[in-house]
Order: structure tokens, then sequence, then C-alpha cells
């Protein structure tokens, strides 16, 4: 199956591109992503035209994931985050596009860093922090949960979970959904478990053990965050990545396929390599970026259809 991510409810053409595209077996729906409506009736929006379609449909909730909540002018030095955390300073955080700085102080929420980030840093925008002692407090945000009940109302079951890394993740999600049962049942429900950190490869481990009696629980190998936070030797990601292909059957494995559309407008003989050594590993399914899906729709599904046309298995 593949897999590709909504925009803002708001760009209607192509959330009606997507979601009508015939290669496009499902579709997931970020926590955050901006609405000018409430949970429940941006939710139905999309509900309605998956629905219209036969297209399988996931809200993402964006749990332990660190995301900047406001625009962050460069020489302020301080970035307001989703999370509050405590981590050992100084820390190093890292932003998309591999750039990175210092964190030298750290209030609740809030964290101050040197030297100053390239740029400006948006609202919305995912980042990593690196340093002795992290701990993110909570694992569900308040926008995690509101859009956690609303989906319930409309009958969604299916959920991925961003940065995964115990049981008790797991279990925060699973009572939230058990206080929301209403037209549907717990056999409906399906967790897609994102494997972002070490820890989360922990959790990959402990795969078997994992009390499914709730619901469908499979895992997404989310190659961006993972190649972030694997260490520095990199090449660790090979069987970490196999890893979770040979405990789930049915893992999604997700970012990074087809990146030359989005590092330098095309498809590259390593992007061709990647989609067949994810395929030789034994994944099934695959889920495009939010950068591919939102901006190189039309020149990823013309490359997908390409290598279905070579291997059409």
């Amino acid at each position: 199956m593949l897999i590709a991510t909504l925009p803002s409810v708001h760009q209607e053409r192509l959330l009606h591109e997507i979601i009508e595209h015939p290669l496009v077996g499902g579709v997931r729906f970020n926590v955050g992503s901006a609405s000018p409506y409430g949970p429940e009736e941006t939710l139905s929006k999309i509900v309605s035209l998956v629905e219209t379609n036969e297209k399988k449909f996931w809200l993402d909730l964006k749990g332990r994931q660190l995301r900047i909540v406001q625009w962050a002018a460069p020489h302020y030095g301080k970035i307001i985050l989703n999370h509050s955390l405590e981590v050992d300073c100084p820390a190093e955080v890292f932003f998309r596009g591999d750039e990175s700085c210092e964190v030298r102080f750290v209030r609740d929420n809030t964290i101050f860093v040197e030297p100053d980030p390239p740029r400006a840093v948006g609202a919305g925008q995912a980042i990593n922090i690196h340093g002795d002692n992290l701990k993110i407090k909570d694992y569900l945000t308040s926008d995690d949960i509101e859009y956690l009940a609303a989906a319930c109302r409309l009958g969604v079951t299916n959920f991925m979970l961003s940065f995964v890394e115990s049981e008790d993740d797991i279990d925060e999600v699973t009572d939230q959904i058990d206080q929301h049962l209403i037209d549907f049942t717990r056999d409906d429900v399906e967790l897609i478990l994102k494997i972002e950190s070490p820890l989360g490869l922990e959790l990959v481990d402990r795969f078997e053990k994992i009390d499914k009696s709730f619901c469908r629980i499979h895992l997404m190998a989310t190659r961006d965050d993972m190649m972030i936070n694997i260490g520095d030797n990199k090449a660790a990601m090979i069987p970490a990545v196999k890893k979770i292909s040979e405990k789930d059957a049915e893992a999604i494995v997700a970012s990074r396929i087809f990146s030359g559309l989005e590092n330098g407008g095309s498809v590259t003989m390593g992007d061709w390599s990647d989609l067949h050594l994810m395929k030789h590993f034994g994944y099934k399914n695959f889920m495009l970026s939010d950068g591919v899906s939102h901006r190189h729709f039309a020149e990823a599904m013309a490359a997908w259809e390409d290598y279905r046309k070579v291997f059409p298995d």
C-alpha cells in the first residue's frame, strides 16, 4: 500500500488530488496541521472524502515529538516547544535540514540556544534534542487528546503514535480511546507505533511481548527522525530498519522515499535503490513524507507508477 500525508484541510485542491488518486491506498492527517476549523469539523471533512473514495485513514497523534509552537526570530535565542522537558545542558537541538545549535538552558517548555539558529524557526516545525538525562514530560499533548476524542466521535479507528518509546505510551493512548468508544469496539482499533529513537528501537525488541488484546498494533520505521536520533554511526540505520520489518510483516516504512524530489527536483538512482532495498527487506507498505506529498505529489505518483511497471508484484 502507498500512503500519503494530507495537507491542511483548507488546501482543498491538493486534499482531493491525494485522496482521489487511484495509486494511493491510505492517507494520514497530522494533529497540529493548520486548520480554520475545530478538530471535529476538520476531521469530518476528511472522513467524508476518504469514505467516498474507500481509502484507509489514520490520525497521526504527535505524542512525544517535540514541535515548535510559535515562530521564533533567530536573534532572540529562545524557542517555545509543545512539551515541557528536562535535559542536562549543554545539549544539542537539531532542526530540519541538518542544522543544529546548542541548548544552553531549559525552563519548562522553553529552550534557550546558542548560537542563534541560522534562520527563523516556524510554528509546527519538528525538532530533536540530544543530551544526557533527556525527559519529555507526558506523552499526549492537549491537541492530541482533543483530536482523539473528536476522531472517536466520528468513528475513526486508526491512529499513528509518534515517538513511541514504551508500553506506558501505548497505555496512555488506549486509556483515552477507552473513554470515547461509542459506535465501535476495541477490535476495530489499529495503532501504528512510529519508531523514531533508540528507545523506540528497544520497544521493537519487545514487540512480541506487547499486550495486543486491546487492539491491532503494527510498527512503522519513521526514517527521517530515526536517522537524526540513531547516533553518530548512521550505518546503524540499515539493521534498525530491517529489524522492524522482521518483527512485523505489516510494518510501514516512512519518509525519505523519493527524497531526491525535495533535494534536487528529480528521483535519483539512490531513491530507486532505497525503494528496492525496502521491498527486499519485506516492506509492503510505504508512506510519503509531508514534503513529497505536499510539494511533489504528481512527480512522486509518476515515479511510483514507473517502479510498478518494472516490478508489478
